[in-house]
């Protein structure tokens, strides 16, 4: 028991340096992001804003309108869909009329031979693409953005010749189910602390699936879309290959939202196994991140030294500290309200989460987009039947 009660100190420790850190690092990402955009070069390059679709939901029309009022003057926006089956191919065609100066193309069908679906999709719609766009932006459905996205992506992705990417870290929107207050809690706590810590700390070599600013001739650097054909996390790689390739990538100031749909608890458990078994395959550093588990850590150590006062006094000092990075993150950084309900949620997540954490160190399979896949050596994934 003094073996694990050491242990859990050290973790206790650990949580409470980066729940510190993690404050500091978001107050000052904080300053850059309510700032004013950087000026765009006198003329501005030409973007074409790639956004897959799978399916209809709630606030698919309204995450879509939103790039559609992007103030931006040199911009096409490309819509793909694996098969006219798929409705969510109605809403960009309904938006042309009341958006009719918006240049929007709709690429239907999948590039054969390519297990990652997203992708398939994503090299439909690059070649229907201007020959003339310097600049391409892959989004996801479920992510809407501010008015001056474009402006803040662009002006930092062209401010240094040897930027290749620019991608954004994102806050989670919440909507009614139980699941998705647990996921829009994961990515507003978790999620996008580590993200601007890390970036902080250390040159990025990895790109945010939610957005990522990528210049036409660092995709080419890598072999285009095609490079990641069978790859599971396509947005790690992607970014990966560009830092690979010579070029560095950056994190913008623009915050970008997703809107999390999870409808059960079932759902948000395998999303969030699927990444924490991603992780470990493409970045074995964050199986580390155990350390930063600090309500686990506390409890264990209160069960080590069999409820002593001084572990209900650390305890009580690490859910004040986690609770204040919470709320710092949540109103300061993100800028996005949460309800008191919903913060008192976090002792809870962190538990659950120490548990993906723990059942992601095994198992191969994962969830994706009502399919199974089998994770293997080097992040290439196989779709089971």
């Amino acid at each position: 028991m003094k073996l694990l009660a050491i242990l859990s100190a050290v973790g206790i420790l650990s949580s409470l340096v980066y729940y510190l850190a993690a404050i500091v690092a978001g107050l000052i990402f904080a300053h850059r992001a309510h700032s004013e955009p950087k000026p765009l070069p006198k003329i501005p390059p030409r973007v074409a804003i790639l956004k897959p679709l799978r399916g209809v939901t709630d606030n698919l029309r309204a995450n879509i309108i939103s790039y559609l009022e992007i103030a931006y003057a040199r911009v096409e926006f490309i819509f793909g869909v694996s098969s006219y089956e798929d409705r969510a191919i109605d809403i960009p065609v309904n938006l042309r009329a009341p958006y009719q100066f918006a240049n929007m193309t709709v690429a239907v069908g999948e590039e054969p031979g390519v297990t990652n679906r997203k992708v398939a999709k994503l090299i439909r719609m690059t070649e229907r693409a201007s020959e003339k766009a310097d600049i391409f932006v892959l989004s996801d459905a479920d992510v809407s953005v501010e008015p001056d996205h474009l402006k803040r992506v662009v002006s930092e992705l062209t401010e240094n010749e040897k930027t290749g990417i620019v991608t954004c870290v994102y806050r989670g929107r919440s909507h009614e189910s139980f699941a998705s207050r647990m996921e829009a809690l994961f990515i507003n706590t978790d999620f996008a602390p580590q993200v601007i810590l890390a970036e902080s700390l250390e040159p990025m070599h990895y790109a945010l699936g939610a957005t990522i600013a990528i210049k036409r001739e660092a995709l080419d650097a890598i072999g285009g879309f095609s490079a990641v054909k069978d790859l599971l996390a396509d947005d790690f790689h992607i970014g990966s290959k560009v830092s690979e390739a010579g070029y560095n990538i950056e994190l913008s100031s623009s915050i970008v939202t997703v809107s999390c749909e999870d409808h059960d608890f079932s759902s948000f458990w395998h999303h969030q196994l699927r990444w924490a078994r991603t992780y470990r395959h493409v970045r074995p550093l964050s199986l580390a991140t155990i350390f930063i588990h600090g309500p686990f850590w506390a409890m264990l150590y209160m069960i080590a030294t069999g409820f002593s006062i001084h572990s209900c006094y650390a305890l009580a000092a690490v859910l004040g500290v986690r609770m204040l990075m919470a709320a710092v993150m949540i109103g300061k950084v993100l800028g996005k309200p949460q309800s008191l309900a919903d913060v008192l949620l976090i002792p809870f997540k962190d538990l659950v989460m120490t548990g993906v954490y723990f059942t992601g160190l095994t198992g191969k399979t994962v969830h994706w987009g009502g399919r199974r896949f089998r994770l293997m050596d080097g992040g290439i994934m196989r779709e089971l039947a």
